[in-house]
């Protein structure tokens, strides 16, 4: 089951945003979970800079396992920044998936 913690809670996110962002770090840490096999934790920050009229958000993230495959060796980290919420946490996810196959190389892998 992935357990996904939030380090730091900000006053410039939604609950439309927080309930965007719970369904898109749940589903992606369900597939990244049976993809390397083992149990994670996804952690996660949120920073809103900026002025008034004009805000970039900030998403860091960082994938630690719990197990004896070699995910358990890596600290995995990406972040986003960007002036659209939703494209932020888009944009670190996917740079997520790059550093997941550099690190590990999981497409390589076959199940026998």
């Amino acid at each position: 089951m992935v357990k996904i913690i939030y380090k730091k809670a900000i006053s410039g996110i939604s609950d439309d945003e927080k309930e965007f962002s719970d369904k898109i770090l749940n589903d992606y840490g369900d597939r990244v979970e049976k993809k390397l096999g083992e149990d994670l934790t996804l952690e996660v920050y949120f920073k809103k800079y900026g002025k008034v009229k004009i805000n970039e958000y900030e998403v860091s993230l960082r994938i630690s396992c719990s197990g004896s495959n070699n995910c358990s060796k890596y600290f995995i980290e990406s972040n986003a920044t960007e002036r659209d919420f939703g494209k932020a946490v888009h944009n670190a996810l996917k740079k997520m998936d790059t550093e997941i196959e550099h690190k590990l190389h999981v497409s390589d892998q076959r199940n026998k």
